[in-house]
């Protein structure tokens, strides 16, 4: 066995003992330790749980990657797109999950008293329809199968209440243009995101009759939808590169009409600027954490140096080296800092996985963009914390080893 842990082993039984000041010293740095790799851990992850799910839900709305013309929004339906002859190549792609056509047109609602505006997206029965389907709250998804033009649409819960309407009420929508223009569609189903910025204005609907409305004929269409495979989606960057070769490889070189891709994350730049935020927050958190655990593990260890004077000098005369020595009670002071690690992570897991579960803290939605704390932790980030975390302390607790080198054995050694 090793001696110095060996050593380390027979000062922590000792410790034990009733009476002990250290005994109490290492409770409370115990604790300490717990008590902040377990806020680290919790912060991470409810950072993390912020990012997938706003990330989830603005890709949801307009998907990872958009490709419209250039210098155009996607929303201006004056400047139409047709349809490339690259989309088998982007489907293609091993990031790739679907590419949708879409076409807008911004519109004004009215009910009784009230009126709205909104922004009508249409799409075809291809569309990848499934975020739409996880936050459905009533009715069906729309089909845009047939052949005739639908009047089913989609909308969302607040801009329901807001217009008081409800699932299969007849809703009168007036296009401006050179014209003025009016379509009746038909509730079929109710969806909430329960992200305001985009639940207020989004309303799907039928690309035929959006292109009815917008007047263009059955090849013209808004731009495109690139949605990504899960495990892409955090690398939307790169995909983009990926897509872009794709239009470069098969448009010609005097074609300035390329469509150009644009991530989620430059169009929705505000909600990635208020992530960024969220980030630096955690790190002020887990430096002030760490800060803690390391001061009290530093009190702990004084406390056991102290006690140990004794033994320090007696294994100095022994003519055991000062690094040595230290060796001895960083094993010590490692066995404080594991068995709060311990704690801390089983406290961590178990409010992570009840939250993820019953979403028991609740929050503003529209402050929050979610109604309820999310968490989202990955075994590697775990993994990764406390590997560094522990390091960390280790590092902190060398300072209090210099103590060992003032020790002299002719002063703490007492002959009776």
């Amino acid at each position: 066995m090793n001696l110095y842990l060996f050593i380390a082993k027979k000062i922590a039984y000792k410790s034990a003992e009733k009476g002990k000041l250290s005994k109490i010293s290492n409770l409370i740095a115990t604790l300490s330790v717990a008590i902040s790799i377990a806020v680290i851990i919790v912060a991470i992850a409810v950072a993390n749980g912020f990012r997938y799910q706003i990330r989830d839900k603005a890709s949801g709305f307009s998907g990872d990657i958009t490709l419209s013309a250039p210098g155009v929004d996607i929303l201006d339906y004056l400047y139409p797109v047709e349809a490339p002859v690259y989309l088998s190549e982007l489907n293609s792609l091993k990031e790739v999950e679907s590419v949708g056509g879409v076409a807008y047109r911004s519109g004004i609602l009215k009910s009784e008293d009230l009126i709205q505006g909104a922004i009508f997206k249409g799409v075809d029965s291809l569309y990848n329809k499934k975020f739409y389907g996880e936050h459905l709250l009533c009715g069906i998804l729309p089909d845009y199968s047939a052949d005739t033009l639908s009047s089913d649409i989609l909308i969302s819960k607040s801009m329901a209440d807001a217009l008081d309407y409800g699932l299969n009420d007849k809703i009168f929508a007036y296009f401006v243009g050179e014209e003025v223009t009016f379509r009746i569609f038909n509730i079929c189903g109710i969806y909430d995101a329960i992200l305001e910025e985009f639940d207020n204005k989004i309303i799907i609907a039928d690309i035929s009759m959006i292109r009815s409305v917008n007047g263009w004929d059955e090849n013209m269409l808004s731009g495109y939808e690139i949605v990504l495979k899960k495990k892409y989606k955090s690398k939307t960057a790169d995909a983009a590169i990926a897509v872009e070769n794709v239009i470069m490889e098969n448009t010609p070189s005097d074609d300035s009409f390329a469509l150009l891709p644009s991530t989620v994350e430059e169009r929705f730049y505000i909600l990635y600027d208020w992530l960024r935020l969220l980030d630096i927050n955690v790190l002020i958190l887990l430096a002030l954490m760490m800060a803690v655990a390391g001061f009290n593990m530093v009190s702990g260890l004084l406390i056991i140096l102290f006690e140990r004077i004794p033994h320090i000098g007696l294994l100095k005369a022994l003519g055991m080296r000062n690094r040595n020595i230290s060796k001895i009670f960083l094993y010590r002071s490692s066995f404080i800092v594991l068995k709060g690690f311990l704690i801390g992570n089983l406290l961590s897991l178990a409010f992570c996985l009840l939250e993820w579960k019953y979403r028991f803290i609740p929050l503003d939605a529209e402050n929050y963009f979610v109604n309820h704390v999310p968490v989202h932790l990955e075994w590697q980030t775990v993994i990764l914390v406390n590997l560094l975390a522990f390091l960390a302390i280790m590092a902190i607790l060398m300072i209090p080893c210099h103590i060992i080198s003032k020790v002299s054995p002719s002063r703490t050694l007492v002959v009776k």
